[in-house]
């Protein structure tokens, strides 16, 4: 044990013999150099305030031979920043303060933990801390006209809400709510019949306190806002107006939800027509790939259906259509849609139904087709239905093309003997048949 102390202590005295020599004085000095160099490229950068503070401390910490270090920055409008590197495990003495200061007010401290305190590393820190005072000064300028304009962004995207309440225009909502003066972070949970499904969108730091929910015309929604300690008293009641806001636009939305509704029924079978049937999948398509979920769809026609009409007459042949659609109707989802989609063809579009379950699905509504329609028919007549099934987005990622591609699968379904179900994109498709 004694050898590995006399070890230990002329390897101490040679590291001691190093720090004190000019050399390792030299090699500070350009270490110091190159850390002020870098911190001053840092202000010229597209970087935020978060981005810079970051960043600063890991340039301290990469050139200064340091145990810890943390960088405050609070100032009006912005947010309280903290952020930190290593841990203060050492005695008051060997912390070096120095004060930021932006438009010549104190704003904050960077403090730094030196593992060997010299007057050189002192004022090299006090030279490091003017150079973070100039660029926090630039970019809390720019970080408060941000959030000064998310202000007037909020109550705009609130208002146009009214008109298309997507799963992006709501995202932007919140996007832009996180970024107002003294916000943290902003969240939005809600359900709409205005939306394909449920959305819970968040964006900046988690919140603490539960939101504001208010149950609307068509739906509910909580929205919240994370506020920073420096908040004045006006802004949390602020959200309020928001609140009231949102409300307005979705019942709004509700409204025109439901005149545009009345455009898009079948006047025959009471559900959607063609343009209900596209614009339901276009939202259908464009909440799974915001979601990163999945969709099918199923096309379906009534097989031999004119000699329906041309033998027993239009008005069984009505009776045979309505039948069909309720038979759909009331064998899938809420969120799902059921259209005329011509004729007596039809389309289903399923929000986040799998293949596999829509496979299921399908096959039932097939082989329960002549059930659903018998009591519109003489006895004897059998009403059997091909169909064929296309998924998002295995088959196809734009509407037109997924449409296609379940046409597709229902001329193959046809061409294979009618009264059974293809599968688009697959080489060995299951039938409606047993």
């Amino acid at each position: 044990m004694s050898g590995l102390r006399a070890i230990s202590n002329r390897q101490a005295e040679a590291l001691a013999e190093f720090r004190s020599s000019e050399e390792a004085r030299l090699l500070a000095r350009l270490s110091q150099t190159q850390c002020l160099l870098e911190v001053a490229k840092l202000s010229s950068q597209r970087v935020d305030l978060v981005g810079y503070a970051g960043t600063a401390v890991g340039i301290i910490s990469q050139f200064v031979p340091s145990i810890a270090c943390i960088l405050s920055v609070e100032v009006d409008d912005v947010p309280p920043l903290l952020t930190s590197y290593g841990k203060f495990t050492g005695t008051p003495p060997s912390w070096s303060r120095h004060v930021l200061r932006v438009e010549n007010k104190d704003a904050g401290e960077l403090v730094v933990v030196a593992e060997v305190p010299t007057t050189d590393t002192e004022g090299f820190l006090a030279s490091i801390a003017d150079q973070i005072s100039s660029g926090i000064s630039i970019l809390v300028e720019d970080e408060r006209l941000r959030r000064r304009a998310a202000v007037t962004e909020t109550f705009q995207l609130v208002d146009a809400i009214g008109d298309e309440p997507t799963a992006e225009a709501l995202s932007a909502l919140v996007q832009a709510m996180a970024l107002l003066p003294h916000s943290l972070g902003a969240r939005l949970e809600i359900d709409h019949s205005s939306l394909s499904g449920a959305l819970i969108l968040e964006a900046g730091a988690p919140l603490v306190e539960p939101g504001v929910s208010m149950n609307i015309p068509g739906g509910s929604f909580t929205l919240g806002v994370r506020w920073s300690e420096a908040r004045s008293s006006q802004e949390p009641s602020g959200i309020g107006e928001i609140v009231e806001m949102l409300a307005s636009a979705l019942t709004k939305a509700e409204e025109r939800r439901k005149l545009r509704d009345e455009a898009e029924t079948d006047p025959l079978t009471g559900i959607g027509n063609r343009r209900r049937a596209l614009r339901a999948l276009s939202e259908a398509i464009n909440h799974a790939e915001y979601a990163d979920d999945c969709l099918s769809i199923f096309y379906l026609d009534l097989d031999f259906f004119k000699k329906v009409n041309d033998d027993l007459g239009h008005e069984v042949g009505d009776e045979v259509l309505v039948r069909f659609a309720q038979h759909l109707q009331v064998s899938v989802g809420e969120r799902d849609t059921v259209a005329r989609f011509g004729g007596e063809e039809f389309l289903v579009v399923c929000p986040g139904l799998s293949q596999s379950t829509a496979v299921a699905l399908l096959r039932f509504l097939v082989e329960s087709t002549p059930a659903a329609c018998a009591g519109a028919l003489p006895v004897g007549w059998k009403q059997t239905a091909s169909a064929g099934l296309a998924c998002y987005p295995a088959a196809a990622t734009h509407p037109d093309a997924l449409i296609r591609c379940a046409d597709q699968a229902l001329y193959t379904a046809k061409s294979s003997g009618r009264n059974q179900f293809k599968v688009a994109g697959t080489s060995s498709t299951p039938t409606g048949r047993r």
